[in-house]
């Protein structure tokens, strides 16, 4: 039964990585790709940084080393990021600013799901949900994007990507 949790979180992880692709290369034909990842990197930065913080707050050891298992620290590195995203999204809808954020389940998922599950299956199931994600985000054309309408063709190829994890993992 956990092992179903921790598929269906790994395909719900894989679908707000899909939501990112899609707002990354809505910001890279505003800006460039370069710029985009530049966005995306430091959001998912000021994230990282943030929930690093609250959790020293809470009087929570992180396991890094000095200086960065202090709040000051933690406090700059959310501090520098936040200013430098708020000034590169400028001029474009500030939601983009949302892009980095997306990329933190990624990050933790694998370090918290991959251990549990294996890495096999942990990539099987967030790749499912990227796909489905991206088919669902081109049928409606999100983000300025490109329409692809989802059809029968497109159904059977989420129905085999669905096949593909219950096959690696296994009937135990």
């Amino acid at each position: 039964m956990r092992q179903s949790l921790y598929l269906v979180l790994a395909v719900g992880i894989g679908m707000g990585f899909a939501l990112q692709v899609s707002m990354v290369s809505a910001m890279g034909r505003l800006r460039g790709p370069m710029e985009a990842t530049w966005a995306s990197l430091l959001a998912t930065v000021a994230g990282v940084a943030a929930v690093m913080l609250i959790r020293t707050l809470n009087n929570n050891d992180l396991a890094l080393p000095s200086p960065f298992d202090k709040a000051p620290a933690l406090i700059l590195t959310l501090v520098l990021a936040t200013v430098s995203l708020v000034l590169v999204v400028r001029g474009i809808d500030s939601y983009f600013a949302l892009t980095g954020f997306l990329a933190i389940p990624i990050l933790v998922g694998a370090g918290f799901l991959g251990p549990r599950i294996g890495v096999g299956l942990f990539l099987s199931a967030i790749i499912t949900g990227q796909l489905t994600g991206g088919i669902a985000l081109d049928h409606f054309g999100a983000f300025a994007g490109q329409v692809r309408k989802i059809d029968a063709l497109r159904g059977a190829g989420v129905l085999m990507l669905l096949g593909g994890v219950t096959l690696i993992r296994g009937f135990k």
